[in-house]
């Protein structure tokens, strides 16, 4: 038996009232979807353990069986995993914009490729301190690698959950650390107007030390492979000793490849046990706070992705799970640690007949812990 691992990050959302008081995913076409749920068995999961923020790189541990309170050290480090560098302390380095004091996007409106890499050689060019650089990654994604001994802990806040509101109450707090990163900060913005009319400052967040993760073939007996648009998800794969594949053209965005993603998970399940592919665009639709583009890229989502592996795909050779890893609401525009939805098709199947946040309470699994969830896929019958 192969398995098959969907992630639509951010699918799962509020009810909003332009929508008649439904959920973008309630709304949206998904036809395919719903006939895995229709011939699958369906529940709810909590993917954020308790005190933890809602971030996709606790979600996403959780949804794969790491116990975050022992590994988690920050999203920085896994990001570097990915692009396998490594320092002291990592730290994600969004390229932002900010205007009269407030964040007003934190994708440095939206930043392409070859930009954010001349930002970041200009960065590293005009840098003051030889312990840190720089790390190209994807359009706003980056890294700041920082070499030295720091006593502290510091706190910082993910530039999405602030859009709009001053940045003043949001720099990072705690000692010397906190202190360079501020400082950084207000260096960015001296700079970066000069040579860009996308970002004017950065943002650094989420960081720690590097990680070691427990390998998922030791834990599960599966050899995994991970197929993700971003470094977050390409970092945890390589972290778990997953063949880790990147696909040309994915953008993190609606208009990424995403017959090239659904091509290439079709592809290493001929020789692999366990297939996760990850996808970004809803997630970032929701950031944007539009419910009805939302909708859209749910039934995108649907058709490129779902629609094309179901008809290309031996469904009773291959159980497939499908769930976000956290919500994302419209109406804030940032995640929540709230339940989603998830369904397994390829075993027993319930009554419900439709995917979304209200149908999967009914559903024959009920509640699953997300921490749980990983061993229920591969050895629920």
């Amino acid at each position: 038996m192969k398995y098959l691992l969907l992630i639509p990050d951010g699918m799962a959302d509020w009810e909003i009232e332009k929508l008649g008081n439904r959920t973008p995913l309630e709304v949206a076409d998904t036809p395919n979807i719903d006939y895995l749920a229709n011939y699958g068995s369906t529940g709810i999961t909590k993917t954020i353990p308790d005190g933890f923020e809602p971030g996709s790189d606790i979600a996403n541990l959780t949804i794969l069986g790491v116990d975050v309170r022992k590994h988690y050290t920050g999203r920085g480090p896994i990001e570097a995993l990915a692009r396998d560098v490594k320092a002291d302390y990592v730290f994600r380095c969004n390229l932002v914009y900010v205007k009269d004091g407030r964040m007003m996007d934190y994708s440095g409106r939206r930043i392409n490729d070859v930009e954010a890499r001349r930002v970041i050689d200009h960065l590293n060019r005009m840098r003051v301190h030889k312990f840190l650089k720089f790390h190209p990654g994807k359009s706003y994604r980056n890294l700041l690698l920082i070499n030295g001994r720091f006593q502290d802990r510091v706190k910082t806040t993910p530039p999405h959950d602030i859009q709009g509101k001053f940045i003043e109450s949001f720099l990072p707090e705690g000692g010397e650390l906190a202190s360079l990163l501020r400082e950084l900060i207000e260096w960015s913005s001296n700079i970066l107007p000069e040579i860009s009319d996308k970002t004017n400052m950065i943002w650094p967040w989420g960081g720690g030390v590097m990680p070691r993760f427990p390998k998922l073939k030791e834990r599960t007996g599966k050899q995994g492979v991970m197929i993700s648009e971003v470094d977050l998800l390409q970092g945890i794969g390589k972290g778990l000793g997953m063949k880790v594949v990147e696909v040309e053209g994915a953008t993190g965005y609606i208009d990424t490849n995403y017959k090239g993603l659904a091509k290439a998970s079709l592809k290493e399940l001929k020789s692999s046990d366990l297939v996760i592919l990850h996808t970004e665009g809803i997630d970032e639709i929701g950031h944007e706070g539009n419910a009805e583009k939302k909708v859209e890229a749910i039934s995108i989502y649907d058709e490129k992705i779902v629609g094309y592996i179901i008809d290309h795909l031996d469904l009773e050779e291959t159980k497939i799970m499908l769930l976000p890893d956290h919500p994302t609401p419209v109406k804030i525009k940032t995640h929540v640690a709230e339940d989603v939805p998830f369904l397994i098709h390829g075993g027993k199947r319930d009554d419900v007949k439709k995917f979304d946040e209200k149908s999967c309470r009914k559903g024959g699994f009920r509640f699953v812990e997300g921490l749980k969830l990983l061993d229920v896929f591969l050895h629920y019958i």
